[in-house]
């Protein structure tokens, strides 16, 4: 194995593929990058076994690409990184000295690296799964950012660590809930589909900052049990999560009593603000709404409490007082972004339905919480 590259061009692939990686492998081999030059490409695969990203690199103008030799190798994926990122030069050499050592050089020195023979890399099946869906990039981070914060952290429900992605004709629908609080978004899609599937939300995360400026499309192959993202000759593939999504229609009110339309800045500013005062580590706000004004108070017998009336608010409907937290409801503003925000209010105790007016493909449901004072 030996070949000469672009120095940054190889450190951002080496960054996308070292995203599946994980520390705590318990398998040696799945530190590392698997580095498999062939006659006309070079492959690097990472995995963590859930995740796995395989990206391939063909010679051309952009990358300077020479390959003498074929080879494979396994190299730590930290140690390599390193190398490859501190190395001032604008190309460097690859050199497979033997089954478990590889030299990396430029015209200033060289590293000698231990690695592992690639043998010993674990067989994983890349096969391309057979429902194709294809999504504008842009499309995909908005999914990511308008869903994913609403997901759960916690393992015990763990198909609320996922996003669900579902399909009604040509219409996508992708949720994040943690069962307090609900993020959908919606996109139209060409075809029409059939699937309800849940994508790990680290998995999510990990596409979208692998997306760059210059990928305008990423194709979806999803089956039973897998996905794989397929973009600027990078696969990402990933495990589903099992189990059976909440069916969440039945949490959005159809039905309203009162409704709020404000600025989205005056908003989360007012709730920003308060974020300090807390009740047993809960940012717990209480909404008094009127068609004459509306207050935003929070109180805390240890630190103090605040009251602040909404300038730019326009309510209409029954008055309502109910609380709920205001780290949710000011996530779920922050998510929507745009200048103003609707609120909709089925009564005491229901879930409140929070929405851009300008933009009905994205939708935030906050469950109130009981309060006693």
């Amino acid at each position: 194995m030996k070949f000469s590259i672009n120095r940054k061009f190889f450190l951002d692939k080496l960054n996308i593929v070292s995203r599946s990686i994980s520390v705590f492998s318990p398998l040696p081999a799945l530190s590392g990058i698997c580095i498999k030059v062939e006659d006309n490409r070079i492959i690097l695969t990472g995995s963590d076994s859930n995740i796995s990203i395989r990206s391939t690199i063909v010679p051309n103008e952009e990358n300077e690409l020479k390959i003498d030799s074929t080879g494979s190798i396994i190299i730590e994926s930290k140690y390599l990184l390193e190398i490859v990122r501190k190395l001032d030069s604008q190309s460097l050499q690859f050199d497979l000295i033997d089954l478990t050592k590889v030299c990396i050089s430029n015209n200033k020195g060289k590293f000698n690296l231990n690695g592992i023979e690639s043998n010993e890399y674990p067989n994983i099946d890349f096969s391309i799964p057979g429902t194709k869906i294809c999504l504008k990039s842009e499309e995909l981070k908005q999914i990511y950012s308008q869903t994913a914060f609403a997901c759960s952290d916690k393992d015990t429900r763990p198909v609320l660590n996922g996003v669900n992605f579902k399909t009604n004709g040509n219409i996508l629908s992708c949720s994040g809930t943690d069962s307090y609080r609900l993020a959908r978004k919606t996109v139209e899609i060409n075809g029409n589909y059939n699937f309800n599937i849940t994508i790990p939300n680290k998995s999510l995360s990990e596409v979208v900052k692998s997306l760059s400026d210059s990928d305008e499309y990423v194709d979806l192959y999803i089956d039973s049990k897998k996905i794989q993202f397929v973009f600027n000759q990078t696969v990402i593939q990933s495990r589903l999560i099992d189990g059976i999504f909440p069916d969440i229609d039945r949490i959005i009110p159809t039905t309203q009593i009162s409704s709020m339309c404000v600025s989205s800045h005056e908003m989360a500013s007012v709730i920003d603000r308060t974020n300090f005062i807390r009740n047993e580590k809960i940012h717990l706000i209480k909404l008094e709404c009127s068609e004459s004004e509306t207050h935003i108070k929070t109180s805390s017998t240890e630190i103090g409490n605040s009251d602040e009336i909404l300038s730019t608010c326009e309510y209409t409907g029954e008055p309502i007082r109910l609380s709920c937290n205001g780290t949710y409801m000011l996530e779920a503003i922050r998510a929507l972004s745009g200048d103003k925000v609707k609120l909709e209010f089925a009564g005491l105790m229901k879930p409140i339905k929070i929405s851009n007016p300008d933009d009905d493909s994205a939708l935030m449901i906050v469950v109130p919480v009981r309060s006693y004072d």
